[in-house]
């Protein structure tokens, strides 16, 4: 027989070695249960209530200014009393989520009650037109689709044009 021939038989007991060794290990490591189980005596359920106990998530930090450090960084929880559009943005932000999902009901309804507010705000005109063509409300989207500048009005003629949805230009 020759060396490289016991080498290679070596090798091969090595590596059968190897894993019977590692499949030994992995099967007296107990596996991490899904669900918690009545606790068999005090000491593991003790033991069992550390393992569980969740970790607070870590604090944030707040970011400093990459424009101007010399300006005071605003307070990491303002109160709406300090930036009265905030509730706003958290409201279009939910309209646009709720039309990212495909709840274009609950898009609309939301933006609906911001351009009672504010008329003019084309975030929520965008929704408006958008989510009625999807939906198939044409004389809806045309209502909000003549509120919008030019430059949003071609970008809305070409994404509701997907739906069968055409647009007449407003006469101005």
């Amino acid at each position: 027989m020759s060396s490289k021939s016991i080498a290679l038989i070596a090798a091969g007991i090595g590596v059968l070695g190897l894993a019977v060794y590692l499949f030994v290990q992995v099967r007296a490591t107990p596996a991490q249960a899904s669900a918690p189980s009545a606790p068999s005596s005090a000491p593991h359920a003790a033991e069992r209530a550390d393992r569980e106990t969740p970790t607070p998530p870590p604090t944030p930090i707040a970011k400093p200014s990459i424009y101007r450090p010399d300006i005071p960084q605003p307070p990491s929880s303002p109160s709406d009393d300090q930036h009265p559009n905030l509730k706003a943005d958290a409201s279009m932000d939910q309209a646009n989520k709720a039309y990212d999902h495909g709840d274009y009901d609950e898009a609309i309804s939301i933006a609906g009650k911001m351009l009672a507010k504010e008329p003019t705000n084309v975030r929520m005109l965008r929704i408006m037109v958008s989510a009625n063509c999807i939906q198939g409300d044409s004389n809806v989207a045309q209502q909000y689709y003549e509120k919008l500048p030019k430059g949003d009005r071609e970008q809305m003629r070409t994404r509701c044009e997907r739906y069968g949805v055409a647009f007449k230009e407003p006469a101005q």
